[in-house]
């Protein structure tokens, strides 16, 4: 008899709960499909597998479900800790899980936090500043054009068309567009013009790896996108076919983006799997602009599994593997 394994994670679901709520409201969360996708995989690798919505009612079938791992993808409903509620449960009753333990989670969804860590490891990132309204002056070391984001949201949450300005009178309208429509400060960073990469990792420890380089292709898609890797991009446009993996890159640059990739995977304490977010400016510097320790996982659409799949890892390899480097990992079995 396989391992039992509880698969957690939290639906989408169409309807708001107001008026008053952002569009992109439900856009971490996963699709049913996607939970069914995972779930087949696990069983296709030998393992018994209870599916679990990820809110206080999984404590008690957690607790007296004599699981041997929790395969976590919840991404949580409410606040800025959202992320670190089912682990931090997890940890408490004692059942291991894979991914990014409490603290990681907690800080990597406050951007403006995170960009700090990053800092400090010296891993680049855009210069920024955080807006608690619209009026505060700006910061002079930042110059048009700028980008504005919600400071702790991911999956491209609150970034649209809009979200790029060049010059005052956009700026203040971006920032109380996300104070009010998001409830939370906005961040405002330095634009990076140029190409945009994103690089999945897996491992622990010495035994950590990149996958195939992937950078967003905007040849394709309506000029509307403004070049930017947007809500409405990743809604409409999938990874498969709106992407190029293994990037066209010098190896010299390719090289050095996937070190930064591992400094900041180790830097922010990441485990078993994370995706980190490039853009390489016009001159050819590189610059962490988001890193995701919970990647999306819909087949043939996000794109941790579709960069998996130009390495030649099948989806229901890539899902077991995660299963066997979180089981490393809790058995301490790492290089």
């Amino acid at each position: 008899m396989g391992l039992r394994i509880a698969l957690l994670y939290n639906l989408k679901h169409e309807a708001q709960e107001s008026d008053d709520d952002p569009p992109d409201l439900l856009a971490e969360l996963d699709s049913a499909s996607t939970i069914e996708a995972i779930r087949e995989a696990l069983l296709q690798a030998g393992y018994e597998v209870s599916c679990l919505e990820g809110t206080p009612a999984a404590l008690f079938p957690l607790t007296h479900g004599s699981f041997d791992l929790a395969f976590n993808i919840c991404e949580g409903y409410k606040g800025r800790n959202r992320e670190a509620h089912i682990p931090a449960l997890l940890e408490m009753i004692g059942l291991p899980y894979s991914g990014s333990d409490v603290l990681t989670l907690a800080i990597s969804l406050d951007k403006p936090t995170t960009k700090k860590i990053l800092l400090h490891e010296g891993v680049p990132t855009p210069r920024f500043q955080v807006f608690y309204d619209p009026a505060s002056p700006l910061d002079r070391a930042l110059t048009f054009p700028l980008i504005v984001k919600p400071a702790h949201e991911g999956s491209s949450m609150g970034i649209s068309s809009n979200s790029r300005v060049d010059d005052e009178v956009a700026l203040r309208r971006q920032i109380d567009f996300i104070c009010r429509s998001y409830k939370q400060p906005a961040l405002v960073e330095q634009f990076v013009a140029g190409r945009e990469f994103t690089i999945g990792i897996i491992g622990n420890g010495a035994d950590v790896s990149t996958l195939p380089i992937m950078e967003i292709d905007f040849s394709r898609v309506p000029g509307s996108a403004n070049n930017m890797y947007t809500y409405q991009f990743k809604k409409e446009w999938t990874a498969r076919e709106n992407s190029l993996c293994p990037a066209p890159l010098d190896e010299a640059v390719a090289t050095f983006m996937r070190h930064l990739a591992l400094r900041a995977f180790a830097a922010l304490g990441y485990r078993d799997f994370a995706r980190v977010d490039f853009r390489l400016s016009e001159d050819g510097s590189p610059y962490v602009i988001e890193v995701n320790p919970l990647p999306g996982l819909a087949p043939g659409y996000s794109d941790f599994p579709v960069s998996a799949e130009a390495s030649g890892i099948a989806y229901t390899q890539l899902i077991a593997l995660l299963v066997e480097t979180a089981l490393r990992r809790v058995r301490g079995i790492i290089c």
